[in-house]
């Protein structure tokens, strides 16, 4: 029997150098939509988290039997601050994000758990696309 020998078939150069090109175009592609999809997860999720704080210090000021201040710093840091129960926590929105509007910049929740007034807060991304909460009398708050 003669000797068989087979030979191992690799890539060459130029065949990994057009796989690279097609994967770098097509990267090229996918980066950009990628930061948008990141950029509109943050703006939603910025919503909800105010949604959710709303929600947690309307029962906290029901529990605790006083009155709870949530106010909307839209200056050059933009945050929301929490003011009650002896305590203060300040949350500062996410890099990219500001405030597009809120109004009224205070709202004060009321031991039986209802806002003295309804309030719409609006977040605005870089990209000029907005998320709007809305604040009840009721304390319901929303996100539109």
């Amino acid at each position: 029997m003669r000797g068989v020998t087979q030979h191992a078939r690799g890539f060459t150069l130029i065949e990994l150098m057009i796989v690279l090109g097609i994967f770098s175009i097509m990267l090229s592609f996918g980066v950009p939509a990628f930061g948008r999809y990141l950029q509109s997860q943050q703006l939603r999720g910025t919503s909800e988290n105010l949604v959710q704080t709303v929600q947690l210090q309307r029962t906290r000021a029901m529990s605790i039997g006083q009155t709870i201040t949530l106010s909307f710093d839209t200056g050059t840091s933009p945050a929301w601050t929490i003011v009650g129960g002896g305590t203060t926590n300040r949350r500062t929105l996410p890099k990219g994000l500001q405030f597009a509007s809120a109004t009224p910049t205070t709202l004060t929740i009321t031991r039986d758990g209802r806002v003295n007034t309804s309030g719409l807060v609006v977040f605005e991304n870089r990209l000029g696309r907005r998320d709007t909460v809305s604040i009840q009398v009721s304390g319901l708050a929303l996100i539109r």
